[in-house]
């Protein structure tokens, strides 16, 4: 049986081009005879992630992204829907997270399954929360943008600075600070000069110098004489009986204060004319009686008193 040229030309290209498709299939990571299941998540940005980038488990690629497409929302707000296609051989549940992230420095984005336990587990088209982990440039970039901010707002304030002490140091400023070390040095000079007499004076031994400092002697001579004197005082004092004068004392002052209020409770004689307003009125009265009693005493003597030299009463 011969075929045309024909025939084996068209049987050639159909079989060139399944060749391609599988091939093609091969190298973006997609498998013919395997069926996966396809995820998807939403993102606000995908920035470094293609077609075709890898998705892992734990470190195990079990998948790839299969499409990236984005969606402008009614407010002008553009997202993006990745899909993905995972082999069906891992299950997972449906409170997984899918995360773009960067394995390496050099390396471009990839996307992993962040596993969660508990729930019901993903089926094939099931929408999962995204995340997103920014790379290790961009995380240095995020990191260096506030300092960057707070540096600029230094230079400002120091640049500020800066230019009112420009302002504040004008002209006249200027040479009032002149004038002003001026004086300064004149007066370092006669420091400088005081100094030095004082040298002199105490070099050449002035008298006066030497009677000053020999009065000085003698009235701290005069002063530790004193506080030995003192001092032995202290050492003479029996710090026992001082003690037990002192007990003595307040133990006297506690007597005082018990008999000081007995009289103001009304205990006692004391306390009872203190107290008793009767007792304090028939003292009162007696007083007065007594005082009238005297009185007419010294008025009437005869009345009280007979007095006969023969022994005779007088009867007035």
């Amino acid at each position: 049986m011969k075929f045309s040229k024909e025939l084996k030309a068209g049987v050639i290209t159909l079989l060139a081009i399944v060749g391609f498709v599988v091939l093609f299939q091969f190298m973006k990571g997609k498998s013919l005879f395997t069926t996966d299941n396809i995820f998807y998540a939403k993102y606000d940005n995908v920035e470094g992630l293609a077609q075709s980038s890898a998705v892992s488990i734990n470190g195990l690629k079990v998948g790839q992204v299969d499409k990236i497409t984005p969606l402008t929302t009614k407010d002008g707000k553009i997202n993006f829907v990745v899909k993905i296609t995972v082999d069906n051989k891992f299950e997972f549940s449906k409170n997984s997270s899918l995360e773009i992230f960067e394995p390496g420095l050099m390396s471009g984005k990839e996307m992993r399954v962040n596993l969660a336990y508990g729930g019901p587990t993903a089926k094939d088209g099931d929408t999962l929360k995204g995340a997103f982990k920014l790379g290790t440039l961009g995380s240095l970039s995020s990191q260096v943008g506030p300092v960057k901010d707070q540096l600029q707002v230094v230079l400002h304030r120091v640049d500020s600075l800066m230019a009112n002490a420009n302002l504040l140091v004008d002209a006249q400023n200027r040479a009032e600070i002149k004038a002003l070390l001026s004086n300064l040095n004149k007066t370092v000079g006669a420091l400088q000069a005081t100094a030095g007499s004082v040298n002199n004076l105490v070099g050449h031994n002035d008298p006066k110098l030497q009677k000053v400092l020999d009065d000085a002697s003698l009235t701290m001579q005069s002063g530790k004489v004193t506080l030995d004197k003192y001092g032995n005082l202290a050492q003479s004092i029996d710090t026992k009986q001082l003690n037990s004068t002192i007990a003595n004392l307040d133990a006297t002052v506690g007597k005082l204060n018990q008999v000081i209020g007995g009289i103001d409770r009304g205990e006692g004689s004391l306390g009872k004319i203190m107290k008793d307003d009767q007792l304090y009125n028939n003292l009162n009265s007696a007083s007065t009686n007594l005082n009238s009693l005297i009185e007419d005493m010294k008025a009437n003597p005869k009345r009280y008193i007979n007095f006969s030299v023969f022994g005779k009463n007088n009867k007035d």
